[in-house]
Parts: C-alpha cells; sequence; structure tokens
C-alpha cells in the first residue's frame, strides 16, 4: 500500500490530466474510497486509512495539498457526507457484516455522531460504497454490496422522503 491520494483534472469530463499526489500524509497509507466535500471555502477529504476509522483533511482548493485536521473518527468503511439544505451534515458508512449501511449526524465537518441502521442492506451480505443524493424532496441512497470479489457484486438504491437518518426503502430491482 502506498503512501497519499492522488488527483486529477478535468474541464470536460473527458480528457484528465495526468495523475499528481493531492496529499501525502502519512494516514493516507492505503486510503480508503477517499471523497472530498465542498463547505464554506475549505475542501474536506474523508478517508479510511486500509480499513481502520477515517480521518478528515482539508484544504483550501480541490486539487489539495491536503492537511490532516482530525484523529481518528473510527466507523468502518466507505465514509461518504451529505449535506442538507439547512446546513447541517451527515456521515455514512458500511455497517459491517450485516449491519447494513449506518447513519450519523454529525456537528462539525471533523465530528461524527452515534449511528443508527437507515435499513439499507444488500441481501444481509456486506453492504458499502454509501452516496445519498436528494432530488425534488426525495432522498436517494446509493450502495453496493455483496462483497467484491463475489459474483453478486451488485450496486443498488433505496429512497425516502422522511429525511437523512430516516428508514429508508430499497427499490425493487
Amino acid at each position: 500500500r502506498t503512501e497519499g491520494v492522488k488527483c486529477f483534472v478535468s474541464k470536460n469530463l473527458i480528457d484528465w490530466s495526468p495523475a499528481y499526489m493531492c496529499s501525502t500524509d502519512p494516514i493516507t497509507r492505503g486510503a480508503y474510497a477517499p471523497e472530498v466535500v465542498y463547505w464554506n471555502g475549505m475542501f474536506y477529504m474523508y478517508t479510511s486509512p486500509a480499513g481502520d476509522g477515517h480521518f478528515v483533511l482539508a484544504s483550501t482548493s480541490p486539487t489539495g495539498p491536503f492537511t490532516r485536521i482530525s484523529g481518528n473518527l473510527g466507523k468502518t468503511i466507505d465514509g461518504t457526507v451529505f449535506i442538507e439544505d439547512d446546513g447541517s451534515w451527515y456521515f455514512y458508512h458500511a455497517g459491517g457484516g450485516d449491519g447494513g449501511i449506518q447513519g450519523c449526524p454529525m456537528i462539525n465537518p471533523t465530528s461524527i455522531g452515534n449511528g443508527k441502521n437507515i435499513g439499507v442492506s444488500m441481501d444481509n451480505n456486506w453492504t458499502e460504497g454509501p452516496t445519498l443524493i436528494k432530488r425534488n424532496g426525495v432522498y436517494y441512497m446509493i450502495y453496493t454490496g455483496n462483497h467484491v470479489i463475489s459474483p453478486g457484486y451488485r450496486i443498488d438504491y433505496a429512497k425516502n422522503t422522511s429525511g437523512p437518518l430516516a428508514t429508508f426503502t430499497p427499490q425493487a430491482r
């Protein structure tokens, strides 16, 4: 596993710059699923070093350099952040085993509260890779699962109209 997170730049999503290091912090060794979120002039990167909790790095530029601004915030892999229209923050991550996706309130970009199961699980197997999108008052949770090396690995989605931590209803395939 190498240290660092690589970034790419594109103006058209077709042509991309060569990869370059946007963070060389030792905590990014074996970084799982790094994600960058913009809020009030700052870019926050969330990543899990080899699945060992989550750390937050920050930069004033989307291309870095990103530097660590938190200790280990815990939680399992594949953390993602959602910012509600009212500015409240939420963190989602793989629940581990058959725990499904966990949703957690955040009081700021570097503080993750206690998680709760939001009803998103893939056939009671490992569920990971959450992303939450809100459109026209509907919350869509996109997720993957059944272990990346299994032939049943796939992408599913669930939705609700009640809020970021309400129970989601998986949609028929």
